[in-house]
């Protein structure tokens, strides 16, 4: 060439320019991170049963660690242990009208059903003996059989059906008018206990597993706090000062995002759950207080959750009233979502989560993948602790600026300082 510059030498095994080779992470480097990823991800979904307590025991400590501060700087150090009783008090009153709040909401579903709570009892009762079958024989328990051409509406079990429920069915198949008349509520009614029948089934399966994952979590949570400081003093011992720095500034920025990031789902889902309700009940919608829970607990679970919050209450106006309203209804939810999401949450999030919106989604469907509905509740402050990690670790800094909402090394050292 004229001016004597020559083009940047290609590397023969990379394929690209040398001068980049020290900058920029080689391609055979991200595919052995990937293979390192996927290998992870199958071990943590191999050892849910010991990650999953931990890892929310973990986010629940965090959550309520301010409270137990608060209240230890208010006694003195003799009576600190009053503060972790605050904490542990604080959450299980969360629990508790959590679990009301459920109560409340079942009681209104099974006003929806035909018979009422008789007839879930009877739904139960008809599950557990299957259940223990199952469990101590391996073979599925037969319904038993009814009079010869005698069939129950949706295949449901013969002791869910009164006497004489054979020749009722047998009368309303002689005449079209009748099935009319009953119309879509009757038949929603049939579904809706069938379902139940199922879910009865699930949960009488799963309560003994559910009820040890909370026991766990509870003392988990318990003994976090108790030895936090401890283990903090653990770590300062047996590690470099410059090391200790910056564990100990990635546990405090994660504990203030976490707690952001729960402040801020949390708010957010009541409002959104109010104007939902206020919706809903504009158009005489059954089931309000239902959908007005789902919604909020389905906002911690990013996109996907508001998705499903919008779509089940639309599909049971469709059931039970008309098409024409479940569009409407449709209409005013989906404006609702759209003003919540796009508009509000950016201008309340800020800067307090820095991660990227499409790197949560795609890690709403890595946790849920490993971990199955606990991972798609842990997704997002996972994400967070793993960015604030990253941050923190020189050689994991660009890995960390991928994964956040930031474009430069500046923007994602200023974010992920403490607060």
């Amino acid at each position: 060439m004229v001016d004597g510059s020559s083009p940047p030498r290609l590397d023969e095994e990379q394929g690209v320019p040398s001068e980049a080779s020290g900058q920029r992470p080689a391609i055979r480097t991200i595919l052995l991170v990937i293979v390192a990823l996927v290998l992870a991800g199958w071990a943590l979904q191999a050892m849910s049963s010991v990650f999953v307590p931990l890892v929310a025991s973990i986010m629940i400590a965090l959550a309520v660690m301010p409270v137990r501060d608060w209240v230890q700087r208010k006694v003195s150090r003799r009576f600190g242990w009053v503060g972790v009783v605050a904490a542990m008090t604080l959450l299980l009153l969360v629990v508790g009208l959590f679990f009301g709040a459920l109560w409340l909401a079942a009681q209104q579903v099974i006003a929806q059903v035909p018979g009422g709570t008789e007839q879930i009892t009877q739904v139960i009762e008809q599950a557990m003996p299957q259940e223990e079958a199952e469990a101590q024989g391996g073979t599925e328990a037969q319904p038993p059989q009814g009079d010869a051409g005698s069939s129950l509406p949706l295949g449901l079990p013969s002791a869910v059906a009164e006497p004489g429920a054979s020749a009722q069915v047998s009368q309303a198949g002689q005449g079209s008018g009748g099935e009319a008349a009953g119309g879509l509520a009757s038949r929603f009614g049939d579904t809706l206990v069938s379902v139940l029948t199922r879910v009865a089934k699930t949960l009488l399966g799963s309560a003994v597993g559910i009820v040890s994952a909370l026991v766990v979590i509870f003392f988990l949570t318990l003994l976090i706090l108790i030895e936090s400081r401890d283990w903090g003093r653990k770590i300062s011992t047996i590690t470099h000062w410059r090391t200790e720095w910056r564990l100990t500034e990635s546990a405090e920025v994660i504990a203030q995002k976490v707690r952001a990031y729960l402040l801020i789902r949390g708010v957010l889902g009541l409002a959104t759950a109010a104007l939902y309700g206020l919706w809903l009940w504009f158009f005489g919608a059954g089931l309000i207080f239902v959908w007005a829970l789902l919604t909020f607990l389905l906002n911690f679970i990013p996109t996907v959750g508001s998705i499903i919050a919008g779509l089940l209450p639309v599909i049971y106006v469709v059931a039970t009233q008309d098409l024409g309203t479940a569009v409407a209804v449709g209409a005013g939810l989906l404006v609702i979502e759209q003003v919540m999401g796009n508009f509000i949450d950016p201008k309340v999030s800020g800067n307090r989560i820095s991660v990227s919106p499409l790197v949560v989604l795609v890690g709403l469907l890595f946790w849920s993948w490993i971990w199955g509905i606990p991972g798609a509740l842990l997704a997002a402050p996972v994400t967070v602790a793993l960015v604030v990690l990253g941050a923190h670790v020189p050689i994991l800094r660009p890995w960390a600026l991928l994964l956040s909402d930031r474009t430069d090394m500046e923007g994602l050292t200023e974010a992920t300082r403490p607060k």
